[in-house]
């Protein structure tokens, strides 16, 4: 079984609309802060990460459904797990939560490509190394 990784955010007052809830976009940035959470814990962070294996972590797809309301000054718990690892691309799955109550599940899908030319190529080992603990036992497939 999958590790899974998980951060607190507090809701600003710049992260909400007129109606006094999280503006929808919103939620893509806590699973980034998520993400960039899990890296930092993992040891070097993210952009380090990436420049010593000579990539980028592009996302290529990436979907949110709202169900309850979050709003300023709200305490919410963002966890992120690998639901697929595959040759050249890793899904997130994010669940964000107020206590006990699901607000937003969603995915992200990065692919690894390099610096230069932004072309696609395999995870480099290291990084499926570092990953591996918190990938499914068959990659997810």
């Amino acid at each position: 079984m999958s590790q899974r990784f998980a951060t607190t955010i507090r809701v600003q007052w710049a992260d909400v609309d007129l109606a006094g809830v999280v503006y929808f976009p919103h939620f893509f940035r806590y699973f980034s802060e998520a993400e960039t959470a899990f890296y930092r814990s993992l040891g070097p962070g993210l952009l380090q990460l990436e420049e010593s294996l000579g990539i980028r972590l592009p996302r290529v797809e990436a979907a949110c459904q709202y169900l309850k309301p979050a709003r300023f000054g709200d305490q919410l718990e963002v966890s992120l797990k690998i639901a697929r690892m595959t040759a050249k691309s890793v899904r997130y799955e994010f669940n964000v939560s107020r206590g006990s109550e699901a607000l937003a599940i969603g995915h992200v899908v990065i692919a690894s490509v390099t610096i230069a030319e932004f072309k696609a190529v395999d995870l480099p080992r290291p990084l499926r190394e570092l990953l591996q603990p918190f990938a499914p036992p068959d990659g997810g497939a």
